[in-house]
Formats: structure tokens, C-alpha cells, sequence
């Protein structure tokens, strides 16, 4: 075992790789790869762990006919050691040194050395594991902004230790294509490596931890065109049967330059996806282009009339730090009467174009709005809710959050602007399969499992209804794989207000577009989820025509 126990694994980012990746990210860095002169080749791994990479980068390696010089680091001493010991046992010619210590330091401080090949599986550790004041000095050293994850660092110090003809593979999280976060890795990779090989293993689960992972070969250069690299996604295709004219395949790497659906022998159906790195987006993000997906998102632009950042600002849900105290289901008895109880909305309630409302849960929200401005109750004029609060005192006061922001003891972290929640708002989900958008009229506060869209009053409003047509159909499932390619397990999509703010909403006059306008403001005032259930293929129908006619 690489650390001792499960919780240390998890705070250090501990992600062991499967054999059969590590081959392929071995195969596929020597593809790249331009041998120096001299005779020896000396390879890295900087977060060697139980040595898999290393290892399997040695074994591809082994006829090259050059001397093997062999460096990983591993923090963890009795870890450094056994993987020490097993590479020097498996391969007695090659010059093994497995260093006790920190990369980022080595490399910050120039010890590190310089090397042909790179290859790599760096921890995923997180901001909120790793703490605010270590991420922003690992931000700080190598001019990263927003917030970080660990790995971002080794990409990018991998410049620091790459020699010049030299060839790096790295295993790292998907997330770092697509969120806004890691906007800055990706535009110094772009700047300061030729991407060559990307490969989106979305939710193939190769990883036992809830790892979507990636691979990435780079050497030093520049990236300047799409077609410069090549770009495979995998994905899980949950709608689809092995028997569903899926290619039958051995295992994922067995089918990687494939185009269209495979099944495993375990029966998943998985979509290969082939083409070039679309970054040029006003986006920034990375996702795969094709002829195919450029022809049709093309297609959708040019029958957008608006985007849905521009109906209503889109948030989060309010964020308490103390849902067991501020939230629940079940307010009864003396409970039932504290002054500041309000309706909350969570996902228990989500639905497409109305909501269920079955699932009635309160928050015991304590804030108010003034000439515009927010502000805490004062809990003297609510003595119910402050005789509760105070039995939840020592619980609440010690929020570091709250302390550190100079808040008072019983506030909501995040509570949103009061006055909003009486605005009109479609309501979506924060992770689901399919879209789950609904309409909300009631004023209620949204959970921070959801995110909602605060209409603005001055937006046309059959837009809105449009908008929910829009967001709640097949179309838009298309249009959010094709422009931002990212998924979670088993399908899963996440709703992220960078994502959701630039769906297309199409011109609201013509037949096609006011029908759907009227089938929402019925399903909306029937309020039936039946009868939505019914109209959806109508939706679906329609959205299409709109957009690709």
C-alpha cells in the first residue's frame, strides 16, 4: 500500500493505476518521442507511488538499446523504499532511484535534474483538502490564478524538468479540459507544450476511486492548431444494449481508435469519439471537434436568437455550513412555529418544466433585504428562532467560515439576495442524467444542490418559456455533450452555470417556437406531471425543427 490508511490516501490524492492504462500511456509517449545522441535515457516519475508507471515505461523501453535511468520521488519513506526495491528486483540492468521527498520542491529549487521521458499519475488534491494558503503558494510560484488542484502543479512544472526533445504522458483528472478553474493550466500548456495525444476516458471507471480520468503526451513547443492533436473521448452510452449494433471488444484500449459504440464483455456500451482539440472557443475550454460536431453546433448558432445568461442571471443555491441545523423535512410539533421557517427547494423537487412538490422541506433562513442591501435578523424579534439557534450555539459559533468573515454566529453562509427569491426562476439541478429545469413562481429559497436563473423582468418573457422547452429536451442533451464533452459516472451530466449560460434559446415569433411557448405555459398551469410527461415528445420534435431546419 502506498499510505497506511484509506483517509491518508484520500488526503494525499492517492490514485493507483491499473496496469493496462499505464501500458498505454507508456506506448503512446514513445510514439512522440525523439531519442537524444547519447546513450543513456533517463526517465521520471514524480509521484512514483507503487512504481506501476515507472514500470511499465521501462518494460517499453527495454530494447531501446540505450542504458535506463530511472528517478521517481515518493513522500512517503517505507512506500519509497518496497517500490525501490521491486523495480530494482523486476529490472536488474536499469538504474533505479527512488527519492524520499517533494517534486514541486525539487523542481522549484532546481534539483530535480532533467529528463527524456516523463510520465506520471500526479495526486489529486484539492484546495479544500490541501488548504487556502498552501494552494495559493503553489499558485503564486507558477503564476496560477483561481483555485487549484495539485496536479495542476505538476503539469506545469513539468517544463522545469523536460528536456528539450523530450516527452512527458501524464494521468490526471477530465475536470481540468472543461471547468473554469483550470483555465490557466490550460492556456500555459498550450503556450509551452505541443499537445499531441489527449484521451477522455470520461466514466469507464478504470480507477476504483470516483476519478473520471485523462491522458495527456506532451513534449515542449507550442500548440497552434486543432488538428495538431489527437483528441479521443470515451464515454459511457447508457441508452444502449450490447446487443444495439455495439462492435464487441475485449477491454477500452483494445478499442481506442475506434469510431461509434463498443461493448465490454461486462455488457457497458461505451461511444468512441475521435477528432482534434477544439480550444479556440470564446470559452476557453477544451472539448473534442469533428467535422461532423462543427457542422451541427454551427448549424444551432445560427438560429440563436438569445443565450440563457442573457434571460437572468444564473446561481447557486444558498450554502449554509450547517444543514442539519438550518435545513430539513420535518419541522413539527413547537418546530413548526419558528418565525423565520421559509419553503426551500432541493433536488427532491426537480422535474422538467414544473417541479414535484411533494417534497416539502423548510429553511430556517435568517436574512433580510433592505433599500437593497442584506442583512442579518435580529434574533430579539424572533425569539422561537433564537431560543432554537442558541440550543444549536456551540455547533454554529464554530464555523471557521463564519468566525473569519466577521459574521455573525447564526448566519447562512451563502444566502443569496432576500428580495430575489420572490422574483420568477427556473430552477435546475446541480448533477443529473437528464435536464431537470422547472419553473418556480412561488417564491421559495433554492437549495445549494440545485442552481436557479433569476429572470430578468426587462427579458422578453415568452424567452423564459422557451428557455424551459429549450433546457428540458432531447436537443439540449446533444448540444451540452457536443460543446462541453464532459460527463460524470454512469451518465451523469453536471448543470454548471458555466455551461448553462450559454444555451441557445431560437427566435421566439414563427409557429414552431409559439407552440412550444403555449405547451409550457399549459404544462405550467395544469401543473401535471402526467401531462408533461405527455407533450414531451412534441418538445422534442419541436426544439429540433428550431434549431436545425
Amino acid at each position: 500500500m502506498r499510505y497506511r490508511s484509506e483517509s491518508k490516501d484520500k488526503a494525499n490524492g492517492v490514485v493507483y493505476t491499473p496496469s493496462e492504462l499505464a501500458d498505454f500511456v507508456a506506448a503512446e509517449m514513445l510514439k512522440y518521442y525523439l531519442p537524444n545522441a547519447d546513450e543513456g535515457v533517463f526517465i521520471l516519475d514524480p509521484a512514483a507511488g507503487q512504481g506501476s508507471l515507472l514500470a511499465a515505461l521501462i518494460k517499453a523501453l527495454v530494447n531501446c538499446g540505450k542504458k535506463i535511468h530511472a528517478v521517481g520521488y515518493e513522500t512517503d519513506a517505507d512506500t519509497g523504499r518496497e517500490t525501490a526495491r521491486l523495480l530494482a528486483q523486476m529490472f536488474p540492468s536499469v538504474s533505479i532511484d527512488i527519492r524520499i521527498g517533494d517534486f514541486l520542491e525539487a523542481a522549484d529549487n532546481g534539483t530535480a535534474g532533467k529528463y527524456d521521458l516523463i510520465i506520471a499519475n500526479p495526486p489529486y488534491i484539492r484546495t479544500q483538502i490541501m488548504g487556502s494558503d498552501k494552494a495559493q503558494e503553489i499558485a503564486k510560484k507558477l503564476s496560477l490564478t483561481g483555485r487549484i488542484d495539485v496536479y495542476y502543479a505538476f503539469l506545469v512544472c513539468a517544463k522545469n524538468v523536460l528536456k528539450e526533445n523530450g516527452t512527458a504522458g501524464y494521468i490526471t483528472s477530465n475536470k481540468f479540459l472543461a471547468v473554469k478553474a483550470g483555465a490557466a493550466v490550460r492556456s500555459f500548456m498550450l503556450n509551452n507544450y505541443k499537445i499531441h495525444r489527449l484521451v477522455d476516458l470520461g466514466d469507464t471507471k478504470l480507477f476504483n476511486a470516483s476519478v473520471l480520468p485523462c491522458i495527456t503526451v506532451f513534449s515542449n513547443g507550442k500548440t497552434d492548431k486543432e488538428t495538431d492533436v489527437a483528441f479521443t473521448s470515451v464515454y459511457q452510452d447508457s441508452n444502449a444494449a450490447a446487443s444495439d449494433k455495439a462492435i464487441p471488444v475485449s477491454g477500452i484500449f483494445q478499442a481506442i481508435q475506434n469510431s461509434g459504440n463498443c461493448a465490454v464483455p461486462d455488457g457497458r456500451v461505451f461511444r468512441f469519439r475521435q477528432g482534434g482539440l477544439n480550444f479556440t472557443s470564446d470559452t476557453g475550454i477544451w472539448t473534442l471537434s469533428s467535422d461532423e460536431s462543427k457542422r451541427w453546433l454551427d448549424r444551432v448558432e445560427s438560429n440563436t436568437w438569445l443565450t440563457f445568461s442573457q434571460i437572468g442571471k444564473i446561481r447557486v443555491g444558498i450554502k449554509t455550513t450547517a444543514d442539519e441545523v438550518f435545513i430539513g423535512g420535518k419541522w413539527e410539533g413547537p418546530l413548526s412555529e419558528l418565525e423565520l421557517l421559509r419553503p426551500l427547494i432541493t433536488h427532491r423537487n426537480a422535474g422538467q418544466i414544473i417541479g414535484d412538490s411533494s417534497a416539502q422541506w423548510k429553511v430556517l433562513y435568517t436574512h433580510y433585504a433592505k433599500h437593497g442591501k442584506k442583512f442579518p435578523c435580529d434574533l430579539e424579534d424572533y425569539p422561537k428562532t433564537r431560543d432554537y439557534l442558541l440550543s444549536h450555539y456551540e455547533r454554529l459559533s464554530s464555523r471557521e467560515y463564519i468566525k473569519k468573515a466577521n459574521r455573525r454566529w447564526y448566519e447562512i453562509w451563502i444566502p443569496q439576495n432576500p428580495d430575489a427569491w420572490a422574483h420568477k426562476k427556473i430552477v435546475f439541478r446541480d448533477i443529473s442524467d437528464k435536464p431537470e429545469f422547472w419553473f418556480d413562481g412561488t417564491g421559495a429559497v433554492v437549495n445549494g444542490d440545485c442552481y436557479w436563473i433569476d429572470l430578468d423582468p426587462s427579458a422578453p418573457e415568452d424567452a423564459a418559456y422557451l428557455a424551459l422547452a429549450v433546457a428540458n429536451s432531447a436537443f439540449t442533451e446533444k448540444f451540452f455533450d457536443l460543446k462541453f464533452n464532459t460527463r460524470l459516472y454512469s451518465g451523469k451530466r453536471r448543470w454548471q452555470a458555466q455551461y448553462v449560460e450559454q444555451f441557445p434559446i431560437s427566435y421566439c415569433a414563427g409557429g414552431d417556437a409559439q407552440r412550444l411557448i403555449g405547451i409550457v405555459k399549459e404544462i405550467i398551469a395544469v401543473g401535471s406531471r402526467e401531462f408533461a410527461d405527455r407533450c414531451k415528445p412534441e418538445i422534442d420534435a419541436l426544439v429540433e425543427k428550431l434549431f436545425y431546419k
